[in-house]
């Protein structure tokens, strides 16, 4: 792995930005504009060579991926490309920089410079850091089932996923009434068979969230539908809640794309709140800090699953993450289609019997070429939105 750190090409330039794209059909919750915000990082060298990174921020903040970036370029900008210590400088910031927003930001510079690292050496990243017992697949799920969805539509969605490859699958509750919800859970299972089936409250996201008491009289009524997991309950605020439930339920819990700070993730683990342990390399430090957290839960015997929701280039970040860790169960894949994907994929992922079978493109494997760029520009308003469908 250290193979990388003795590459003598320095960074010139940094820019951050966002950029908007189609998304789904147009009608999909959280983006009323019918299209999706997207944060990006570039990083540029002295050689001429280039590498993007994405943050989950841009999802959320679009108009503040700039600035931020902006900010940070003074700690990156003449640093050798191989130098661990510029990533640990920016998480090294008194205050702001361990955690949140900068932290985020920060994740999708260190996924620039391991991009780089990895088309420098002509490797794929996750052989960069685990050459030896690097994954060629891993197990993925079907991140689909609006909140929004009805029961019927919940099948048809199931039957889709299958139809692609996928042999577990994600729905989304707690917008919709809960007997609806169940009945949309119950379509969901019927559909699905024997295959993995994982709900998912976002709790984070709706609000009011569920209180804990209220969470643990709904997971009684998810008993009988094998779940594979039940994610994010209550809000991410409420570790001690989520503690509670974890006692109190046969369903195993899933928590964690909300936090960013590895402090975030201390607490969630010695509360012992969760069964699965989920990260983000666009939002939780980046692609190395995610492959440490996975090895932290696995050494407390708990499991661990990749979240994705973004572009071409947080997919192949969190794939990256999947592939260089034997301790990663899931890698999540958006089934929502975002346009400007097909544009950035040098070759197209291959899902094949419920696997991510890995690419031997260098790096990413993704590019955005300057009139994609132009094609995307950011719309204003179209970070996420849940107050309309």
């Amino acid at each position: 792995m250290t193979q990388y750190k003795d590459i003598d090409v320095r960074i010139t330039k940094v820019e951050g930005f966002s950029l908007s794209s189609p998304y789904g059909s147009g009608n999909s919750f959280g983006q009323p504009l019918g299209v999706k915000s997207i944060g990006l990082v570039k990083i540029y060298t002295d050689i001429g060579v280039s590498g993007l990174g994405e943050t989950y921020a841009g999802v959320y903040s679009p108009a503040l991926i700039g600035p931020v970036v902006k900010f940070l370029k003074d700690f990156v900008v003449g640093k050798k490309v191989g130098n661990d210590e510029v990533i640990e400088s920016l998480y090294k910031i008194p205050f702001i920089g361990r955690n949140g927003l900068l932290n985020g930001i920060s994740s999708a510079i260190e996924i620039a410079l391991w991009d780089i690292r990895g088309e420098l050496l002509n490797k794929a990243i996750s052989r960069l850091i685990n050459d030896r017992s690097h994954r060629n697949t891993v197990p993925v799920y079907a991140s689909g089932g609006s909140v929004v969805f009805t029961p019927n539509e919940v099948e048809e969605d199931v039957e889709n996923i299958l139809n692609l490859g996928f042999n577990a699958y994600k729905m989304r509750v707690g917008y919709q009434d809960w007997s609806i919800d169940l009945s949309r859970i119950f379509a969901a299972r019927r559909a699905l068979k024997d295959n993995k089936l994982m709900v998912d409250a976002i709790m984070g996201t709706l609000t009011p969230p569920w209180s804990t008491d209220t969470a643990i009289e709904k997971v009684k009524d998810l008993y009988d539908f094998n779940l594979c997991w039940l994610e994010e309950p209550l809000h991410p605020d409420n570790i001690s809640g989520l503690s509670q439930l974890r006692k109190k339920s046969n369903i195993p819990i899933a928590a964690g794309e909300a936090y960013s700070g590895f402090g975030e993730y201390q607490s969630l683990l010695d509360q012992e709140a969760v069964d699965f342990l989920q990260f983000d390399a666009t939002f939780s430090g980046g692609i190395m800090p995610c492959v440490k957290l996975a090895d932290h839960a696995n050494k407390r015997s708990l499991r661990s699953a990749v979240h994705v929701w973004g572009s071409a280039v947080a997919i192949s970040s969190n794939a990256q993450v999947a592939l260089s860790s034997n301790n990663i169960e899931y890698l999540e894949i958006p089934m929502v289609s975002l346009e400007i994907n097909n544009e950035m994929w040098i070759s197209p992922p291959i899902i094949k019997d419920g696997n991510w079978i890995a690419s031997d493109a260098p790096g990413l494997g993704v590019v955005l070429e300057e009139s994609t760029k132009k094609k995307y520009k950011l719309v204003p308003g179209s970070g996420y939105n849940a107050s309309k469908k």
